[in-house]
């Protein structure tokens, strides 16, 4: 008995990456809101990209956050790899934005700390995201020995 509750317990692992996920996702909501009240503004002061481009691209983060977010803690099997595709489109989109798309006369010098921490947290996530995915298979084939179980009894 002592044996399933450990089972179904979940890992601390998976409540810190769902709540960075769920961070993510505030995040990039607080920047949908911020461009719509300051929408006038950005386009005076000929904002480059447009803002249109911003809420889309916070919009897509958003919501793939919290999707993974939920996909996670619901322990899909898929979810994951999905939280790894998602960390590193946004890792990519964050440094393309950065350095590319908009004009940072920084230094590299400068941009070393920022790159370290987003490697970091990179990783973090993809690590994090590797070992749960045991975990998930492990929950998925204990729903289906229940669901077995359960099938034999009512019959």
């Amino acid at each position: 008995m002592e044996q399933s509750n450990q089972s179904t317990k979940s890992p601390f692992l998976l409540h810190i990456v769902v709540i960075a996920f769920l961070l993510c996702f505030l995040i990039n909501l607080a920047g949908i809101v911020q461009g719509i009240e300051s929408w006038n503004w950005l386009l005076a002061a000929g904002y480059s990209p447009h803002p249109i481009w911003m809420m889309l691209k916070d919009a897509f983060f958003g919501l793939a956050s919290l999707v993974t977010a939920i996909l996670l803690w619901v322990r899909s099997p898929f979810a994951p790899r999905l939280a790894q595709v998602i960390a590193g489109l946004t890792f990519v989109s964050y440094w393309v934005a950065r350095l590319a798309v908009t004009s940072n006369p920084l230094p590299f010098s400068a941009q070393l700390f920022p790159l370290l921490l987003s490697l970091f947290l990179l990783a973090f996530i993809l690590l994090s995201a590797w070992l749960l995915e045991p975990y998930m298979q492990r929950t998925l084939q204990n729903a289906d020995a229940r669901e077995d179980d359960l099938g034999g009894q009512s019959e």
